[in-house]
C-alpha cells in the first residue's frame, strides 16, 4: 500500500465515526462499543460467519473484494466461495464464549479495512485478519502481509474503534480515579500485579483483550513509566499499593 494515510489520520477518522455512530443511534454512557451494530447499521455492510478452511493459522476474519475466493467448509466439503464486495466474513470458531474479545477485535479490524479503503479511494483488495500464534509456522509472504503498513494501520484503527479516548477515560476513572497505570521500565518491562489487575478490569469493561488494552494505554500515554530501580521500594512495601 502506498502511504496515502497514516495511523494518526485513521485514528482521527475512526474516533469521529464512532462518536457519530453513538450520537446517531442514541447510545449514552456506554462503556462497550457495539462493534457489530457499528458495522451493520452505521457502515452499512454485512457480517457473515463461516467455517474457514484456510491453511494459515490464526486467520479469523476476511473482507471481500468480490473477486478473491475464500476457502470455507460447508457440509463437510471444502469450497471456494466468492463473497460480495465489502462483506466481512468471520470464522465461526470465534463465536465461542471464550473468544469474545478476539471476535470483537477481528470485526473491528475488518471494519478498519472498510474505512481505510473508502478513505483512500484506492483499488479495493480482499484482506485477512491473522492473529499471530507463537510456535506456528508462517511463510515469508504471510509474515510480510502481517507486518505490512496496511495491517499495522488497521490494527491500530481497530483498537481506536473499540477503545476511543473517551471510553478509555471512563474506564480509567472507574478503576484508578483517572490516574495513569504504573509500570516499571529498565532492561525489560515489569508490570506489578495490581497494575495487571487494573488493566484486566479495564479490558473486560471495554470488551477487549488484556494485550489490546495494554497497547492502547501505551499509545495514549496512559501508562506511568517509572524507572525499574524504584520497584525495589514498591516491592518491599507492597501493602501500600501501586496507584
Amino acid at each position: 500500500m502506498k502511504k496515502r494515510t497514516s495511523i494518526k489520520e485513521m485514528n482521527a477518522i475512526c474516533t469521529m465515526l464512532i462518536e457519530d455512530f453513538l450520537k446517531r443511534f442514541h447510545y449514552s454512557n456506554t462503556r462497550v462499543i457495539d462493534i457489530e451494530a457499528f458495522v451493520t447499521d452505521y457502515l452499512g455492510t454485512r457480517i457473515l460467519y463461516e467455517d474457514f478452511a484456510v491453511e494459515v493459522p490464526g486467520r479469523g476474519g476476511f473482507i471481500s473484494d468480490g473477486i478473491v475466493p475464500l476457502p470455507v467448509l460447508r457440509d463437510g466439503m471444502r469450497q471456494q466461495v466468492i463473497f460480495p464486495e465489502n462483506v466481512i466474513v468471520i470464522d465461526s470458531s470465534l463465536t465461542a464464549p471464550d473468544e469474545l474479545a478476539k471476535l470483537r477485535f477481528t470485526i473491528a479490524h475488518e471494519a478498519a479495512h472498510f474505512i481505510m479503503n473508502k478513505h483512500v479511494c484506492g483499488d479495493f483488495t480482499a484482506a485477512f485478519h491473522t492473529d499471530f500464534t507463537e510456535g506456528e509456522y508462517y511463510t515469508p509472504g504471510v509474515l510480510k502481509e502481517m507486518l505490512s503498513l496496511a495491517e499495522t494501520i488497521t490494527n491500530r484503527s481497530a483498537a481506536c474503534l473499540l477503545m476511543p479516548v473517551f471510553i478509555v477515560d471512563k474506564a480509567l476513572k472507574r478503576y484508578t480515579n483517572g490516574k495513569k497505570v504504573p509500570i516499571y521500565v529498565g532492561s525489560s518491562i515489569v508490570i506489578p500485579d495490581p497494575s495487571k489487575k487494573i488493566i484486566k478490569k479495564m479490558a473486560d469493561c471495554m470488551g477487549v483483550s488484556y494485550s489490546a488494552c495494554y497497547y492502547r494505554l501505551k499509545e495514549l500515554s496512559l501508562l506511568d513509566e517509572r524507572p525499574l530501580e524504584e520497584y525495589a521500594c514498591v516491592f518491599n512495601n507492597a501493602e501500600e499499593g501501586y496507584v
